[in-house]
């Protein structure tokens, strides 16, 4: 009798320790809380080729996480899907730029906001996210204030009180730049001069470069930088003419005339695709300045080819990301830029690949927080550490700075020379120089040689 009363107690244990077990393997169940995370794309969608270009990229990213299985939120217990917000700043203007973000923000409720493509609508609108403690992934704005604007970054060297300067440190820490800044390819460009260009056309003097920009924080931002670099590198390289224009402005030949009357060996320009080849086309065709001209990597667009035409060739483009060579530089590229083609029957530009990776950024960010608590969030982007994506890093990582040069990346750049395809009829680019050799990866594929007609400044 005690045997088959022991027998059917390890009986009940058997059957309540399984059953325990079982309830515990069981999955858990998705958090009623679950839903869709929002993240806000923020860029001028409705009046710029660039801003169609982060959209489509935005999509592109987000169809494919989607597809995937969407983002795992450990504190629901579930993947969730993202869903894209467009806060369309329409040309990026400052007056057009705070409206959609905050709508965004306090009416749509996004967790996240990447984006952001000119600087002065940035410096404007980030001040939403920055008092909503919103974070917010800048793909674009290359002014170095957008980061640095605050006490980490001793207020972008502005002082406490400066026009742009913001004392609100924690406010700060919600602002990531995902890009490169204007100090960064500023320096690309000047270090270029001096070692490459300045041998061939101004051995024993100093290389006279023209600086002509717009009159916004994008302009005044490279001018600036430009000096900069110059004054601290100890470079030997002379400012022979220092001439900003209203954003406004479509004829450029007094700008450029009175910048011929320099002798100028160069001429660095500053504005976005669909001016920059206008001020060279009028300068070398129709204003007679047969220069070098280089361009900065906002350029970096299916317009600028377009627009630039034969004019361009010999021309030069500070790059971080080229996704119309073919065979690419780096593979990941060329798959981007086909599925690109595929996907929207255009070419993607560079502004679109800053934008694609940073929704995986936050993709990785959101996983290791575990929640879209947003202070934690936050602070999951400042750590991340991932392996680099499209846009090349010194340390093939991607990770942000803390230091000075605030949550920062730090980009690879280059110099890329244009030419004319006559097999496919169309303008083109190599890479002739750069100061960095990722991983030990050669990325010159041309020596740089001066343009057909080019005429040497004098003093």
């Amino acid at each position: 009798m005690q045997k088959k009363m022991l027998l059917a107690l390890v009986v009940v244990v058997i059957v309540v320790v399984s059953a325990v077990a079982a309830i515990q393997l069981m999955p858990k169940p998705a958090s009623p809380e679950a839903r869709n995370i929002k993240i806000g794309l923020v860029a001028p969608v409705s009046g710029s080729p660039i801003g169609q270009d982060m959209e489509r990229a935005a999509r592109m990213a987000v169809d494919e996480i989607n597809n995937a299985g969407g983002i795992y939120v450990s504190a629901w217990n579930t993947k969730v899907n993202i869903t894209i917000v467009v806060a369309d700043t329409v040309n990026d203007a400052p007056g057009n730029a705070v409206t959609p973000v905050t709508r965004a923000v306090e009416t749509d409720g996004v967790d996240l906001l990447i984006g952001g493509y000119g600087s002065a609508g940035t410096l404007a609108n980030e001040i939403v996210a920055i008092e909503n403690r919103v974070p917010y992934i800048i793909a674009g704005a290359s002014n170095e204030l957008v980061t640095r604007r605050g006490p980490q970054g001793n207020y972008g060297g502005l002082g406490a009180q400066g026009t742009y300067s913001i004392s609100d440190e924690e406010g700060m820490s919600y602002v990531f730049h995902y890009c490169t800044t204007t100090l960064d390819y500023s320096k690309t460009v000047v270090q270029f001069f001096a070692n490459e260009m300045k041998p061939l056309v101004a051995e024993d003097r100093d290389f006279r470069l023209a600086l002509l920009y717009r009159n916004d924080a994008f302009g005044t931002g490279v001018a600036q930088a430009t000096k900069f670099w110059i004054e601290n590198l100890s470079l030997p390289i002379t400012i022979v003419a220092d001439r900003s224009y209203e954003t406004t402005t479509t004829n450029y030949q007094t700008d450029l005339t009175a910048v011929k009357s320099t002798n100028p060996d160069a001429v660095f320009v500053v504005d976005n695709p669909d001016k920059t080849p206008l001020i060279i086309k009028q300068g070398w065709n129709e204003v007679g300045l047969k220069s070098v001209y280089i361009a900065v990597e906002n350029n970096q667009d299916p317009a600028f080819y377009t627009l630039l035409g034969e004019t361009g060739s010999g021309q030069l483009l500070e790059s971080k990301l080229d996704p119309f060579m073919s065979p690419s530089y780096l593979p990941a590229v060329e798959e981007y830029s086909e599925k690109f083609l595929e996907l929207y029957d255009v070419y993607p530009g560079m502004m679109g690949a800053d934008t694609y990776d940073a929704f995986y950024v936050a993709k990785d960010a959101i996983e290791r927080a575990g929640t879209l608590d947003k202070a934690e969030v936050r602070t999951a982007i400042e750590n991340t550490d991932l392996p680099q994506m499209l846009i090349m890093t010194e340390s093939g990582r991607i990770r942000f700075s803390t230091g000075i040069n605030y949550h920062e990346i730090s980009p690879v750049t280059f110099i890329e020379q244009l030419y004319w395809d006559n097999t496919s009829n169309a303008l083109k680019s190599r890479i002739v120089w750069s100061p960095f050799s990722p991983g030990g990866m050669e990325l010159k594929q041309a020596d740089f040689a001066l343009p057909t007609g080019y005429q040497a400044g004098s003093p």
